[in-house]
């Protein structure tokens, strides 16, 4: 479908400038950041770091709900992470059937080290802005996530 039939597909929609941001964000920023993660690990094991990154620790369901997987498939890349030494997993003291999931010292200094290599990209990426553009895009991103927030 041609760019032009796409966007008349969407022309219209309450959904349209959902997607055009978040397939713009995707392209120009995210991308970007998760090359730098490319042949370490699989993109779910990226995206579970990124959540426990943000999150601390979480339950294994926890950890499945945000990346949108079963708990058993959760349950392999807590594994696979924990192989790797970058998270570890513990009982759940409020509850013994279940069992946490948190970084390790190595998986944060991972994770950071990937944000640091990732935001260089970002900022290569936006040098053409001014500096009043770039605040002016951050204070819009800011405002769109604290608006979706209050959802």
């Amino acid at each position: 479908m041609a760019e032009e039939e796409l966007s008349a597909s969407w022309k219209d929609h309450a959904l349209e400038p959902a997607w055009r941001m978040r397939a713009v964000f995707e392209q120009k920023v995210m991308a970007p950041y998760r090359d730098t993660y490319r042949g370490d690990l699989g993109p779910a094991q990226v995206e579970a770091l990124e959540e426990l990154y943000q999150a601390g620790e979480l339950r294994q369901q926890e950890l499945a709900a945000a990346l949108r997987i079963t708990k058993q498939h959760a349950s392999k890349i807590a594994a696979r992470l924990e192989g790797r030494g970058f998270a570890r997993q513990v009982p759940d003291d409020e509850d013994s059937r279940c069992r946490k999931v948190c970084l390790t010292d190595a998986g944060r200094a991972y994770v950071e080290a990937h944000i640091e290599e990732g935001s260089q990209e970002v900022r290569r990426l936006l040098g053409h802005l001014s500096p009043s553009e770039r605040e002016e895009l951050a204070s819009a991103m800011d405002t769109v996530a604290r608006l979706l927030e209050k959802a």
